[in-house]
Formats: C-alpha cells, structure tokens, sequence
C-alpha cells in the first residue's frame, strides 16, 4: 500500500500515528508522524484544486466524497499496475513492486477520468520538465524503495 495514501485515507490520525510509530522506519523513509500527515494533507488540497481546474464544483462535503471517488479510482489502478507487473514478469527487477514511471502513469489514468490535470499529485507536478528528470528531482517523495523502470 502507498505510504501517502494510507496516511489520507486512515480512519484516524491517533491510528497513523501508532502504525508508523510501531512500523518499519524504512518503510516509512526514516520519516516520522508529522511529515506524513503532511503529505496526506496537502495530497487532500492538491486533489482539490485538481478537481476544481477539471470543472468540479461542490460544496465542502461533495469535495471530500469526490476525492475519495479519486482515491478509490488511484487504487484500482494501483492494483492493475501490480497485477501487469506480475504478469508481466520483465518490468524492473521486483515482480509487484512498482517503478515512479507506473506510479506516475497510474495516476494519471484515473485523473483523466475527473478532468483533473496530469500535473496535480502522482509524480508529475512539472510539466515543462521530463518526467524522469522529475523523478530524480523528487521522487523520493512518493517512494524512496521504488522499483525500476527497466523493461516498462
């Protein structure tokens, strides 16, 4: 499961709290608490903005319903990506362990399906700069443990 969306969509922050707290410092990128309620929270507002610059309006309560719309969309992706992968066998050196590149593109096809633009949250903030050069800029941000993208 994705750090950042576990982190946004916990049922509670005492939970995320305790998971990462018990948890795996390396999974959890050496990183506490604190920063990854930040990172849920601001995915939360970026994913806002995303929808509102697709031509989304709403009311509070509406937003929040549709970006978990968005979230629940990013993680059937998700699970088709690592399903490819798997079947696939040649992508990267990890079968099921997902490269920035299939993150990347994951995102995008479910935000194509809410107008929003492929730039908001998921890898690609910059879109005047080469992906890859974004994923090198940053990409430890999503994941510091990423497979590559050999083969992809």
């Amino acid at each position: 499961m994705a750090r950042i969306g576990f982190a946004l969509w916990v049922t509670d922050t005492v939970k995320l709290k305790q998971v990462i707290q018990s948890g795996d410092v390396k999974y959890w990128n050496n990183k506490g608490f604190a920063y990854w309620e930040f990172m849920a929270r601001s995915t939360a507002v970026n994913l806002a903005t995303g929808l509102e610059r697709g031509g989304f309006r709403g009311t509070f309560l509406q937003m929040r319903a549709k970006i978990k719309e968005v979230g629940i969309e990013v993680a059937k992706q998700h699970m088709i990506f690592v399903q490819q992968d798997f079947d696939r066998g040649n992508i990267g050196d990890v079968k099921g362990l997902l490269s920035l590149k299939q993150m990347a593109d994951y995102h995008h096809i479910a935000f194509k399906k809410f107008n929003i633009p492929s730039n908001f949250y998921g890898g690609t903030w910059l879109d005047s700069v080469p992906d890859d050069a974004e994923f090198k800029l940053y990409g430890d941000l999503y994941c510091h443990d990423c497979d590559t993208a050999a083969g992809y």
